[in-house]
């Protein structure tokens, strides 16, 4: 029996899954996604990457050494507002932070086009209702001194209160909590012993930073999305060892890293993002096998658009996101998301424009061609419709749609009622999609001070592939690499992630003085805390079942100006203890930061600075990491992936014209397609358009570029310059 490493990810219409034997070589499946039934989806997946590879699912679990899933139960839960009833223990005159939102809840989560407009007039509902708020007796001041004793028996009243208000879940948060936590211990402490099952979470466990806001609100989430994790975990684990694999599975956290679902447990909300991040994680190792450094990741599933930046070979970061207009102080890879999907909806408005999305018709019922009650044509079909998705080889022709049901659905509900005709609709369809993720990347690079220009992009996603060939040059990206396993790609990032663990927290002391002095009197409670960070990070490593003297540990700090809002992550020393001389380096860091962040000059060297958090990175090997298989070059023909030739839509001649097409997995390292043509896959398509080149790298990826034609995004750059 071989040893074999799994990985999956649940999308929301397909789940993926990728299944490396024991020389590497990767075998994939899809599976519709099961919302009501997660891990029947999951197992299917893994059946049909085991089926491809001549092997059953209790053959592969068997023989499985680590399993990893990616997961978007909590994102939906979030999205759905379905998490568990929680209740909210805080400092007694505070109870209305969560509604309050410091002023953010207003304009957070909204784009430009959103902030006047009377429809987002008002803030977000707040995840616990004030009337599941309750206010203990307790203060404890900046220092971390006592000011006023807990009273327990307004703990104990509250948590009556609470519990019969049928509360499941119980976050603690008090004002000054990450100075001293002795309070929020202590009200766990009798939480627990009150109420055993009750879930709780404390702030100074999981956020222990500044700004009672985003603390409290990060707390409660993290209540709030216990139980539907929890759930999740557990299915997962019966599941799995009834099919015959008895271990624990890993899961994908936002911050693009494995921990075991045990673990996650615990911190739920690190997984927000869980699916989506994998595919950066992978974008980013191709790109090192690759030697490009700078990518834009593009990943189009069923359901969204997701777009993420690696620039010098690291994803960029975030230390705060936003999910349904909920502030959420999790550290998170970077991702930027538009409801542009292949099941997004096609639709007329009520002046009888056309629309696409952002609603998605998912998995259930799906796309009409699916044929699986759909009755909303969406951007699927009209793919089908225009032949850039090959009916008669759809997941290796094993499973069936209806190029038919997209016609008359397209007709009676899109095109006629425009005048038009459904080709032309169709066209239209595919046009406003790849318009909408194109100023989506705009967004997240031009937008940013980043030049497309500058930058190769990686398409991905069962859609991906299907729509870059338009999208990638309107933007003016040098290239465009599909990677040969582009359909699963997230969920072959998630397979190649090592463990990852990021620990925050506050440190609200002065850096330099306004005279220019680097305060020292910190140094001492500075090494203190870093040295438990570290330790603690080092402790989880261990826990994961991963080799704390493999693992890399970053360390570094959030700092600010006095009294600015926002702050800058800068780097500290890989040596500890620090030192003064290091504290002085990290002055001339920041500033230098800031000047890059802001423009030259902007920072000011009489300008007192002050630390905001601490922050310490630890990643480690997995037992088995999988590494990019090297493909050898061939001496075959290109006419053997040679497939015939079928009707595709041209975008020059606006019409349908016979146009060969390819299969791509017959292709070899050096073969060169001139567009127009189609190429085919198990679970992708690449229409090349004219004046599109594609030609197969060494290692099997596919690289597109538009050398002929000059692009859209370039034209309006060169006219910018010329300005």
């Amino acid at each position: 029996m071989g040893r074999f490493i799994v990985a999956t990810d649940t999308g929301g219409t397909f789940v993926d899954a990728v299944l490396w034997d024991e020389i590497g070589s990767p075998h994939i499946g899809k599976a519709p996604s099961t919302p009501s039934n997660p891990p029947e989806g999951i197992l299917n997946a893994i059946e049909a990457a085991a089926s491809l590879a001549g092997l059953d699912l209790a053959e592969v679990l068997g023989g499985a050494v680590m399993l990893n899933n990616g997961t978007t139960v909590t994102t939906n839960a979030m999205i759905e507002r379905k998490g568990g009833c929680t209740g909210l223990l805080t400092t007694a005159g505070f109870e209305d932070t969560l509604a309050i939102a410091r002023v953010l809840g207003r304009t957070i989560g909204l784009d430009e086009s959103q902030l006047y407009d009377y429809r987002h007039a008002d803030p977000p509902a707040p995840i616990v209702p004030v009337e599941r708020v309750r206010g203990v007796i307790e203060r404890i001041d900046a220092r971390g001194d006592v000011i006023v004793p807990l009273q327990e028996s307004s703990v104990e009243e509250a948590l009556s209160e609470l519990i019969n208000a049928g509360i499941e879940v119980l976050a603690i948060c008090f004002l000054w909590s990450f100075r001293n936590p002795d309070h929020e211990r202590r009200a766990a402490e009798i939480a627990r012993m009150l109420y055993p099952d009750l879930f709780v979470v404390t702030s100074n466990e999981l956020v222990p930073i500044i700004r009672e806001y985003e603390r409290a609100n990060t707390t409660v989430i993290n209540a709030y999305l216990g139980p539907v994790f929890e759930r999740y975990a557990k299915g997962i684990r019966q599941h799995l060892r009834s099919a015959g694999f008895g271990q624990e599975p890993l899961i994908m956290q936002s911050v693009g890293g494995l921990a075991p679902a045990h673990e996650i447990e615990r911190t739920p909300i690190t997984t927000l993002f869980s699916g989506p991040v994998g595919g950066v994680i992978a974008s980013q190792k191709l790109g090192a096998v690759i030697g490009e450094a700078n990518l834009i990741t593009t990943d189009m599933g069923g359901t969204s658009f997701d777009v993420g930046l690696i620039l010098n070979g690291s994803p960029l970061t975030v230390p705060k996101t936003v999910i349904e207009r909920q502030m959420v102080a999790i550290p998170t890879v970077e991702i930027v998301t538009v409801g542009a999907g292949g099941g997004s909806a096609v639709w007329l408005n009520e002046i009888g424009n056309l629309n696409v999305g952002p609603q998605s018709m998912g998995s259930q019922p799906g796309p009409v061609c699916y044929q699986r009650g759909g009755a909303t044509p969406t951007v699927t079909d009209a793919d089908v419709i225009l032949g850039y998705i090959d009916s008669d080889y759809f997941l290796g022709g094993n499973m069936s749609i209806s190029r038919e049901m997209a016609l008359e659905a397209m007709e009676t509900q899109i095109a006629k009622p425009l005048g038009i005709s459904v080709i032309q609709a169709a066209a239209g369809v595919y046009e406003i999609v790849n318009a909408r993720m194109a100023d989506l990347i705009r967004r997240a690079t031009v937008q940013r001070g980043h030049d497309p220009r500058e930058f190769a992009m990686v398409a991905f996603g069962g859609c991906g592939p299907t729509h870059c060939t338009a999208y990638g040059p309107d933007i003016g990206v040098r290239k465009v690499i599909v990677p040969a396993e582009a359909t699963v790609f997230s969920a072959a990032g998630i397979g190649q992630s090592e463990f990852r663990h990021s620990l925050v927290h506050s440190f609200p002391q002065e850096l330099r003085s306004s005279d220019g002095t680097v305060r020292l009197a910190f140094l001492a409670e500075l090494n203190q805390v870093l040295y438990e960070m570290v330790s603690r990070s080092s402790a989880l490593i261990m826990e994961d079942g991963g080799n704390p003297a493999e693992a890399e540990i970053v360390v570094s700090a959030d700092l600010r100006y006095r009294n600015q809002i926002h702050e800058l992550t800068i780097p500290l020393p890989e040596k500890l203890p620090l030192d003064p001389q290091d504290l002085s380096r990290l002055v001339a860091s920041f500033e230098e930061q800031y000047d890059f962040r802001y423009g030259s000059g902007a920072s000011s060297p009489n300008s007192r600075i002050e630390w905001i958090s601490l922050r310490v990175d630890s990643t480690a090997p997995t037992p088995m990491l999988v590494t990019t298989k090297r493909k050898d070059p061939s001496s075959q023909e290109l006419e053997t992936a040679f497939l015939g030739k079928k009707l595709i839509y041209r975008m020059v001649t606006r019409r349908l014209e016979p146009t060969p097409v390819y299969q791509a997995e017959l292709l070899q390292p050096g073969h060169v397609i001139e567009g127009p043509a189609l190429i085919v896959s198990y679970g992708m398509t690449i229409p090349l358009h004219d004046g599109q080149s594609l030609m197969v790298d060494e290692y099997g990826q596919f690289i597109i570029t538009f050398s002929s034609l000059i692009t859209g995004e370039e034209s309006r750059l060169n006219e910018f310059t010329a300005l």
